[in-house]
């Protein structure tokens, strides 16, 4: 049994994102972490009544990202999830921006979480956050040297970036699949963009077994179309009030879009 089925139970998950405010070490940090923490457990609170099958915790506030943070980042990130960990059921994820693998494994492997995301896993990567190298090797290995049923879920040509070397889709998602990631995330070209109905499909025929998560972009209307061709999707934007990304979580379209599903 795979472990993405030991994580997710066998369901097509919908997973939900817990957007942290700014940490300690990034430019826009208020000052107070009881406030982060409050605002962190509201919404995993709301994500959860609200009845999906999974949450992401990522310092979503931590703009402009970096390809490394600071220790006192990733040590108030590290108290957080302990902290929401705590008070969940759910199965949870870590996604520590931008592409900071070693800090994603280490925070799910001591906090007890059952996955992380990946942006940057078998490609070469440029955006605002400047060049990202692939972090697959890396990642494996210590993988090897802290063994734990940690899912990876790793993007496929992730969002608000763009190839500093063009690969073709299908030896991109074999690189993927051949170093071991548990799944593959597809995504539209910004948060909040939906990748196309075709474009999850293409992938799901290239991935064959593994599965195919959406990851931007799905709402109530369009939630039964990608669960179609996908194995699940990562939900953000449309769950928060008003549909707006800055905005907490509203429970209540939580509800409207997981009865959609049943």
């Amino acid at each position: 049994m795979s472990i993405f089925h030991n994580v997710f139970g066998g369901t097509k998950p919908i997973i939900g994102m817990v957007h942290l405010k700014p940490l300690p070490g990034s430019p826009l940090y208020g000052g107070d972490m009881e406030e982060i923490y409050r605002a962190a457990a509201a919404d995993l609170e709301a994500l959860e009544r609200g009845g999906v099958n999974a949450a992401i915790v990522e310092n979503f506030g931590d703009i402009p990202y970096a390809t490394g943070n600071d220790l006192i980042t990733c040590t108030a990130f590290a108290n957080l999830a302990t902290r929401l960990r705590a008070n969940c059921s759910l199965p949870l994820g870590i996604n520590v921006q931008f592409n900071h693998y070693e800090a994603e494994w280490s925070i799910a492997y001591t906090c007890n979480f059952n996955f992380i995301r990946v942006e940057v896993f078998a490609e070469h990567r440029m955006g605002p956050n400047g060049y990202c190298p692939p972090c697959g090797p890396a990642l494996m290995r210590l993988k090897e040297q802290y063994p734990k049923d940690i899912a990876i879920l790793a993007d496929v040509h992730v969002k608000h970036t763009f190839p500093v070397v063009e690969q073709p889709l299908d030896f991109t998602v074999d690189s993927i699949l051949e170093a071991g990631a548990d799944a593959l995330i597809c995504t539209g070209i910004t948060t909040g963009k939906s990748p196309s109905v075709d474009d999850v499909r293409e992938m799901k025929c290239m991935a064959g077994d593994v599965p195919v998560i959406v990851g931007s972009g799905v709402n109530e209307r369009t939630v039964l179309d990608y669960i179609g061709v996908s194995d699940g999707a990562i939900i953000g934007s449309s769950f928060k009030q008003d549909g707006k990304v800055l905005n907490p979580i509203d429970q209540a379209r939580v509800e409207q879009l997981m009865a959609r599903l049943k």
